[in-house]
């Protein structure tokens, strides 16, 4: 049921209820005053008229005005008719009289200004005619004209007030329909607005859900280049320890060929030493030239473990610029990584760059130690050879026992040149080992980095999929947020 039908309903329930009652009030006082009646109209005749009016009232109400707008003037016809009925007969009793404000207060109900009239006009018309039918019938006129006369002003009173009180009511329902129906086309507006606020919304989240959709899939793929990087990077920590245990190696071997070559200067010095203390002792040269020949061939050994710890070192360095390429090819891997990855890579790209140049420091280093063992080879080799000829001096000393005075001068000066080569052996293998030192030093820092960038792509892996559970649950919250957007605007 409609508000309107429903408030219709209502009123007429009401007012069928408080007609009832005053019907049944003017029915108990046309029993009750029946007594000295006067007049032609008798108290049957006005029972009957009012056991018909209430019929019909009933009637009215049951059938019509339940729940339609005629229902009130039917009921409203049949209650003046039974006060108009009531009045006619009571000539001789004024005070019913007050039965007419009793309907003009339940015509207030109904709110209707042209109802209201015809009630005001019919009840103060039946007052107006009560007056002469009470001068001509009554028998009380002199004691009781004017409270006749004051109950007709009354009630006149009384009509204009009620009256006055509905169109007011009137008046004031209708510039409140009117504000209403403002608010609510404003209300309207407003809906609109909202509504189109409510698509932009709707669009902007739809927008925002492709935005965080776009950009899960980039924090996956930076989450898989970091691993990727974090991968590479492990390969270059294990080559890294690779390259630092050879370069252990060739520290080792370095130390090796420097602790000879002090002996092979050492046994140099002596060498010279006798061979000047030969000028003066001709004479105790064969007695020596055991000892020479033992020492000769110990030297020559020496020199032959040199050639072969030479060998080994050079080895060693091929090792490690083999190692330095693959470095530099893992650190060329690497910042083409860091470039893919773009802006979650710059980290990377810069310790692959810091890589790549240490591998190329170690090249160069590497290159120069393998240019100083080749020569050290070189020398080691005339070494070699000085010493065989020592050996072949040695064997025919007894042969040429005359010439050992320029021969000696012949030894002194190769065992001068000898010492002077070793010397420099000596020097090149100290620098090898300080310069072997640096790179192992260099390589302890790059390892040392290496993990830290590894530990930092392992945080970003991490990183990454903390954000890609956070960018999932902000999507699926979206998408909730979407939904509702879409069913309000549905709605």
């Amino acid at each position: 049921m409609e508000l309107k039908d429903r408030q219709i309903f209502e009123r007429n329930k009401l007012a069928f209820k408080f007609g009832g009652i005053i019907q049944g009030f003017e029915l108990i006082s046309t029993v009750l005053y029946r007594a000295d009646r006067v007049g032609w109209v008798d108290t049957i005749f006005m029972v009957i008229c009012q056991v018909l009016i209430g019929i019909f009232f009933v009637i009215s109400y049951t059938s019509i005005g339940r729940k339609r707008a005629m229902g009130k003037y039917l009921m409203m016809g049949a209650l003046m008719a039974s006060y108009f009925i009531v009045m006619l007969g009571s000539v001789h009793v004024p005070y019913l009289w007050a039965f007419g404000p009793g309907l003009l207060m339940l015509v207030l109900l109904f709110a209707d200004v042209k109802l209201t009239l015809i009630t005001a006009a019919v009840l103060v018309g039946i007052n107006v005619l009560y007056i002469p039918l009470f001068i001509k019938f009554s028998v009380e006129v002199a004691a009781r004209i004017n409270m006749v006369m004051t109950d007709a002003m009354f009630i006149l009173l009384i009509a204009f007030m009620a009256i006055f009180y509905v169109r007011l009511n009137s008046r004031q329902n209708q510039e409140s329909l009117e504000e209403i129906e403002g608010a609510a086309a404003m209300q309207e507006e407003h809906a609109k607005t909202i509504q189109s606020i409510s698509a932009n919304i709707a669009k902007k989240l739809e927008d925002a859900n492709d935005a965080m959709e776009g950009l899960s899939t980039k924090v996956i793929s930076t989450a898989e280049s970091a691993e990727q990087i974090s991968q590479s990077i492990n390969l270059t920590a294990d080559a890294i320890q690779t390259q630092t245990a050879m370069n252990s190696n060739i520290t080792e071997s370095l130390d090796n060929i420097a602790h000879q070559s002090r002996a092979m200067l050492n046994n140099a010095d002596e060498v010279t030493e006798n061979i000047s203390d030969g000028n003066t002792l001709v004479e105790e040269l064969r007695v020596k030239s055991d000892e020479t020949s033992k020492i000769n061939e110990e030297t020559a050994e020496m020199t032959s473990q040199l050639q072969e710890s030479a060998g080994t070192v050079k080895d060693i360095v091929g090792t490690i610029l083999n190692i330095s390429s693959q470095t530099n090819l893992l650190a060329l891997n690497a910042s083409i990584e860091a470039a893919r990855a773009g802006e979650a890579g710059k980290g990377f790209a810069v310790v692959a760059d810091e890589i790549r140049a240490l591998s190329e420091h170690t090249k160069e280093s590497a290159e120069e130690i393998s240019a100083t063992i080749d020569d050290l080879i070189s020398k080691v080799n005339t070494a070699s050879l000085n010493m065989q000829r020592s050996v072949d001096s040695s064997s025919q000393q007894g042969e040429l026992i005359v010439e050992t005075g320029d021969k000696f001068k012949v030894i002194l000066e190769k065992v001068s040149d000898l010492t002077r080569r070793a010397s420099d052996i000596s020097e090149n293998v100290d620098s090898c080992v300080d310069a072997n030192a640096k790179v192992m030093d260099a390589i302890s820092n790059l390892s040392a980095s290496s993990q830290e960038v590894a530990a930092s792509a392992e945080s970003s892996i991490h990183v990454s999929q903390d954000c890609e559970t956070d960018m999932e649950t902000t999507k699926n919250i979206l998408h909730e947020i979407l939904e509702i957007s879409r069913s309000s605007e549905n709605n």
